[in-house]
């Protein structure tokens, strides 16, 4: 059970204390774990705004551990592209008909895009502890839910030091947003908050716990993400990588203004898929509805070795830590505040960090049909 080196420490001395004294080390050990298993609501100054604040409030909120957010240009983002059978496809071929479709209900629509920013405080110094990250999706998910889903844009900060983010969506962008007929990319530049008014008018408060996707760290990794790479560096994701070998899964993570966001994720000592990284379920969930295993995919070098790492997750989640010997629920390190492990007086559960067996039922994405695309072109190159 990784609690971060506090809690380790507290249990190695509680361990030595009992040797000392002649007593039971086990005994002794299986409280100090119980201990660890006690929410002690340890966690940075932060708030609870649900939805109700503004925008702009919610950008000074943040001002202090983030700075400002960037001014988003959608035009200037790197293009997600998208392949259908090894061709760079213009358009939309329809939902899981492409090579690398979103894992979100499987959009394949093409000219959506993202970027990244270096942080910077109001009055623009660089705060290179500070990472940003925009989204301008073209949504094409509306042959599936029988609506159009509007286009959108979306911004996420992040501090690597203490962990600190924070999420925005935009409301009804069609003020500044538009498509490109000629290259179906969507286009136009979001406000900043040197425009007050229309910053207000651009962004809304997310009415749900973004987290229920972002459950391990603040960027999600997919096919359809990580086409984007970044300018000379063809190796390298626009979206940032968190975590890794040295963080070995411990990389701090919290939402300002999210104190009664569900943080938990399942962890088990010594499995190797949380080697460098957190698992959110609920998306691994999302992703396998969507025709994505882990096990075809994971670990990039050698796709399936950890088939046995990863079942052990997956019955812990399927049946639920309370319930799997070996198995807990835990909260990221935050701020000063270490990893925890939870148990049932966790204040904050949620009822979508629970296993829906539909979901888990993994099959065999459906073979493409010919492909529908609007009337452009693949681009040249």
């Amino acid at each position: 059970m990784k609690v971060g080196k506090t809690g380790a420490l507290l249990a190695a001395v509680a361990v030595n204390l009992a040797i000392g004294f002649g007593l039971d080390a086990d005994v002794v050990a299986a409280q100090a774990l119980q201990e660890r298993g006690t929410w002690r609501g340890c966690q940075p100054e932060n708030s609870s705004i649900g939805g109700n604040f503004s925008a702009l409030a919610y950008a000074k909120l943040i001002e202090k551990e983030l700075g400002i957010p960037p001014t988003v240009d959608c035009g200037a983002n790197v293009e997600l592209p998208i392949y259908v059978n090894g061709v760079r496809t213009v358009g939309d071929p329809g939902l899981h008909q492409c090579d690398n479709p979103s894992l979100q209900v499987g959009d394949c629509m093409s000219g959506s895009s993202v970027q990244r920013y270096v942080g910077k405080d109001v009055d623009g110094r660089a705060r290179h502890e500070v990472v940003w990250v925009s989204f301008c999706r073209h949504d094409g998910r509306d042959d599936e839910v029988g609506h159009d889903i509007p286009d959108s844009v979306q911004m996420i900060g992040y501090n690597r030091v203490t962990g600190a983010t924070a999420f925005f969506e935009s409301a009804d962008n069609r003020e500044w947003t538009h498509v490109d007929p000629a290259t179906n990319k969507l286009m136009g530049e979001m406000p900043g908050i040197d425009d007050p008014e229309a910053f207000d008018r651009a962004y809304v408060r997310s009415d749900t716990q973004c987290v229920a996707c972002h459950q391990a760290d603040p960027f999600i990794h997919n096919p359809f993400i990580d086409g984007a790479t970044r300018a000379g560096a063809p190796n390298q994701t626009v979206v940032p990588r968190i975590g890794g070998r040295r963080s070995r899964s411990n990389t701090p993570y919290y939402v300002i203004g999210g104190a009664d966001w569900d943080m938990r994720t399942i962890h088990i000592e010594d499995n190797e898929c949380l080697g460098c990284h957190r698992m959110g379920m609920k998306t691994v969930e999302e992703f396998m509805g969507d025709h994505w295993h882990p096990s075809q995919h994971m670990p990039p070098n050698d796709p399936g070795s950890l088939t046995g790492h990863f079942e052990e997750l997956l019955a812990c989640w399927t049946n639920g830590p309370e319930s799997t010997p070996g198995c807990d629920w835990i909260i990221p390190p935050a701020g000063d505040c270490p990893s925890q492990v939870v148990g049932d007086d966790y204040p904050y559960q949620k009822s979508f960090n629970r296993a829906n067996p539909e979901e888990l039922e993994w099959t065999e994405r459906p073979p493409f049909a010919n492909p529908h695309l609007t009337a452009h072109q693949p681009p040249s190159g």
